[in-house]
Order: structure tokens, then sequence, then C-alpha cells
């Protein structure tokens, strides 16, 4: 977990900010999109605030109790003799009460396991931050490949536009058929401006993570057909542990424990203990007081809360487990997935687009010279667009798969160019 901040924290030290000021106005690598977040995301900022307010509550509950001035005075306003302000008695004393049994040091240790949950949890919060705006990149890089499929399905109908209306004027086609076509590059028209609207939206939505309103790039730079290798289930299995998660439970077990052992601490009675100067000033004399005290019932009233403590420490391990069982179920599905998606990405790019592409063009030919109608070379078409279209989210998939497998195994994610 710790490798995992310490990974990401480098690449400020290796990327100066100037580097990402020159690249502003052009294309964007997920390198620059990762220090952007970690130096401008406003979550990251509230963190640190937490974290400071965090240390001042461990040096709090550090400290011991206080030093208390008592003044005390005795035959004050009474009746009779005592009615005499020369029979009043004087005490200014010094009191303190010691708490026996490290109590100071237990609670102190409660307070860093608390720190230390708090730092599990940000660690959570900035992976999950870091692994949505990789998400975000993703999504960028998918809408900027929708958007050129769009622009070639236009481009597409067009051109069929052309062959048909060519058909048309040499009467060997019907006018139908040209309208059919005008109709379906009307709609590609539309599909292009909406590609070009989301495209935009996530382009904003990318751009927000690191606390802007105005894109400053012009694209994400991303080779969303390579495909890097994931390591075997069984290798990966063994990373859980660097799960947030598992460690968030494993902190708060080291909670539970140090919780319990100051509630053992509260059989030990403390000591008040008082010491002073007692004026007499009937006789105009003075001497030292000094008392002790000591509460009785320390270990009956204790008994209950240490009960409780010992019962939510008893529980920790049970949580760890249960939590690690569903990382583990959550791990192999996705892991299951991914394989499917690099299967049927190799099969769609090595196998059914080049036949489609084929096909796409075996089509035109024969329509061209009317061997094959207009509504076979537009299935063709479709069938074309749509593994293209299959491939790229294909390819998506796998890496959106990828970057959710190095959040729950607690591994950096790849940086550069890549996915």
């Amino acid at each position: 977990m710790r490798h995992w901040i310490h990974v990401l924290f480098l690449f400020t030290a290796i990327y100066p900010a100037h580097a990402v000021e020159s690249l502003a106005s052009g294309p964007i690598t997920l390198d620059q999109v990762v220090i952007n977040v970690l130096e401008h995301n406003p979550q990251l900022g509230i963190n640190d605030y937490e974290a400071r307010a965090l240390a001042a509550r461990i040096r709090r509950a550090q400290q011991g109790t206080p030093f208390r001035i008592n003044l005390d005075m005795q035959n004050f306003a009474g009746s009779g003799a005592y009615g005499r302000a020369d029979r009043v008695e004087t005490t200014l004393s010094l009191a303190k009460v010691l708490e026996l049994g490290g109590k100071p040091s237990f609670r102190g240790n409660v307070a860093k396991q608390q720190a230390n949950l708090l730092q599990n949890k940000q660690d959570s919060k900035r992976l999950d931050l870091l692994a949505g705006v990789t998400d975000q990149f993703m999504h960028v890089a998918v809408d900027q490949y929708r958007l050129n499929i769009a622009k070639e399905k236009l481009k597409l109908f067009q051109h069929t536009l052309e062959i048909v209306t060519k058909r048309v004027k040499s009467g060997r086609s019907h006018v139908a058929e040209q309208r059919r076509v005008t109709v379906a590059v009307a709609r590609a028209e539309i599909e292009l401006e909406h590609a070009e609207h989301e495209l935009a939206t996530s382009r904003l939505k990318l751009t927000s993570s690191w606390g802007e309103t105005k894109p400053q790039f012009s694209s994400v730079s991303a080779k969303l057909f390579v495909l890097p290798s994931v390591q075997p289930f069984e290798q990966l299995e063994t990373l859980l542990v660097n799960n947030p998660g598992l460690t968030r439970f494993a902190t708060e077990e080291r909670l539970a424990r140090a919780r319990l052992r100051l509630a053992e601490a509260q059989r030990t009675p403390d000591l008040e203990l008082s010491g002073g100067f007692r004026y007499l000033n009937e006789r105009k004399d003075g001497a030292l007081v000094i008392s002790v005290s000591m509460p009785f019932g320390s270990d009956s009233r204790a008994r209950p809360h240490i009960e409780e403590m010992k019962s939510l420490a008893q529980r920790e391990p049970l949580r760890y487990e249960q939590q690690r069982l569903k990382l583990y179920n959550s791990l192999y599905g996705i892991y299951q997935e991914l394989i499917h998606a690099k299967t049927a990405f190799e099969t769609l790019s090595q196998r059914i687009i080049p036949e489609a592409e084929h096909a796409a063009d075996d089509y035109e030919q024969g329509y061209r010279r009317g061997r094959f109608s207009l509504l076979e070379l537009n299935e063709a078409q479709r069938i074309l667009l749509e593994a293209r279209l299959e491939a790229v989210m294909t390819a998506a998939n796998y890496h959106l798969f990828r970057i959710e497998i190095e959040r729950l195994t607690g591994v950096a994610l790849r940086s550069g160019e890549k996915p």
C-alpha cells in the first residue's frame, strides 16, 4: 500500500510542472493527468488538514491530568462564636490526579491507531480517486475513437450515396434507394454531432478532476489497442493483502486491541494527591495540609467495558476474513472478464474485422455490378462498423478490468501513454 503511494508521488518528482504546461495545448498522457490530480485535486487537500487535526488529537490524548488549585474557606459566616471573621480557616492547595496503570500511554496508542485508520481511509480514497481518474482518461480515449468511427460511418454512407446516385442516374437503381441512403447519411450526421458532444463532456469531466473547468489539452494520448499483460491469478491473489480495505480492517483490529488495553487499565484506581497551606486566622498560625484519596470498586466498574472491548476485538479477525473472501471473489470474477476481453479483442482484430472489411469491399463491388442489393451492401457495412466499435469497447473494457485489478491488489496504476 505504501509502495502505491510512493510511486504516485514519485511522478511529481520526475515530471516538473513546466513539462505539463508546455504540453497543455497538445495531447495529454496519463502521467500528466495523475500529476495534475495529485497537485490540485481538492480531496487531497482535505486529507492534509484531517491529518493535521489527528496529530493534534494524539498530542491531546497523551496529556496527563492537569494540576488544580483549590481555595478552601471554613468557619465562614457562621453563627455565634463562628460569626467572627477571626475564626475563618483558609486553605490554599495544589491537587493532581495521578493516572496509574499506564492510562495516558494507552490513550495515546488508541489515538495513534485512530490516526492510522484515517490514513488507511485516505489512502483508499486516493486510490479510488486515481483509479477513477484513470477510468475517466479511458472514457475520453474511447470517445475519441467513437468520434472517429462516427466520422468514418458518415464518410462511408456519403460514399455509398455517390454510388447509388450514379446508378439512379444511369437507370440501374430506383430513386427510392437514393432516398434511403440520404436518410442514412442524415442519421450519421446526427450520430457524429452526438459523438462530438459526448467527447466534449468527457474531456470536461477529466479536467474537473484537477479543479479546472476548461480543458487545455487537445486529446488524450492512449494506446487503446495495446493490451498489457497481467500477472497470473495465483500471484494476484497474494497481493490482496495490499488492498486498502484489508489494510483498514487490520488497523481496526489493532485499534480494538488498543481500546481493550485502555479498558483493562481502568481496573487500576487513580490517586488524587493534594497539598497546600492552611491559615488559622484566630491564632494567626499556619500549617501544611496533605491529602490522598482513592476510589473503591474500580475493577467492578471497569469489567463491563472490558467485556465490550474484548468482544469487539474478537470480532475484527472475522471481519477481516469476510472482507478477504469478498475481495477474492471480486478479483476472480474480474480476472475472468479480463481474459475474456483479451480473447474477444484478438478475435475481433485478427479475424472478424479483416473479414468484415473484405466482405464490405466485395459487396460494394458486387453492388456496382448489380450482383447484390443495397440492403445487402448496407448490412455488410453495418457489420463492419459494429465490429470496429466492438473492438474499441472490448479493448477499453480490458483496460478498465486491469485498472480495477490493480486497485483491488493495491498495485500502482500503470503510467505513460498506455493504456
